[in-house]
């Protein structure tokens, strides 16, 4: 595996889709241009009195906003789509004639993987620009790292990790399904599956314990902190390993 892992990578690299997915890191800076209108409404950031906002903050703020929209999300399933679906749809499989195909599946996953931490990465650093650069200047702006306190820094940072996660278990979904079903089912899917995390995070109950999200319910102390992490990493991992293996077995017989 990894002696194709680079060639892999670098085609996925050069899909269009993967720039309009990396496009949206630069998120934040709509907030940096709407931040010197104070009159508009627009993205305007609203604290309690005396409350400072620090980096962490900052980044959990723009991170959730921009997820909220799900255009990011969206882009990243049209991504993994035309990853496993253009070939089958062109009929260029016979390019792997000669590899194994369980190698060529996880080459092609991870390889998605790392395009989603190279878009967390582009985007903390385009935060930490635009935090430091205009949120320090602003009355409720602090420039620590952290929050007020040690319970409101985990929190933020798992909610963070929390869309990571979400972001591999849409991978691994939309791979299953676009070696399945065509891409209008796909997205059609995609789309409820997304829509379901978020309504079922609002909801929260044992229901909304079905997805990532859903275990920042039980995040009531920094003692508890344990709960969310290990009950967030653990249903993504098993919906990976789950998607994976039957993604894997219907990869194997696709015709050439």
């Amino acid at each position: 595996m990894n002696g194709i892992f680079s060639a892999v990578f670098e085609s996925v690299w050069k899909r269009k889709e993967t720039k309009v997915f990396l496009v949206f890191a630069f998120y934040p800076l709509i907030y940096f241009v709407a931040s010197f209108f104070g009159s508009s409404n627009f993205m305007q950031i609203n604290v309690g009195s005396g409350a400072q906002v620090g980096y962490i903050d900052f980044a959990d703020m723009m991170l959730n906003s921009v997820d909220a929209m799900m255009l990011p999300t969206l882009a990243l399933y049209f991504l993994t789509i035309s990853v496993f679906k253009r070939e089958t749809d062109d009929h260029t499989m016979f390019l792997y004639k000669d590899i194994n195909r369980r190698s060529i599946f996880l080459t092609k996953f991870f390889s998605l993987a790392l395009i989603l931490v190279l878009y967390f990465v582009l985007f903390f650093n385009v935060t930490l620009f635009v935090h430091y650069t205009r949120v320090v200047q602003m009355d409720f702006g602090s420039s620590r790292l952290g929050s007020d306190d040690l319970y409101s820094t985990i929190y933020a940072g798992i909610s963070m990790l929390v869309i990571f996660l979400k972001g591999i278990f849409s991978i691994a979904a939309a791979a299953y399904l676009s070696l399945r079903f065509g891409t209008g089912a796909t997205m059609g899917v995609s789309i409820a599956l997304s829509i379901a995390m978020t309504i079922t995070s609002i909801i929260g109950g044992p229901v909304a314990m079905i997805f990532p999200n859903g275990y920042n319910q039980f995040f009531k102390t920094v003692s508890d902190v344990w709960i969310p992490l290990v009950g967030s990493v653990a249903i993504t991992s098993l919906y990976t390993v789950f998607c994976n293996y039957f993604s894997i077995r219907t990869f194997k017989n696709l015709e050439f």
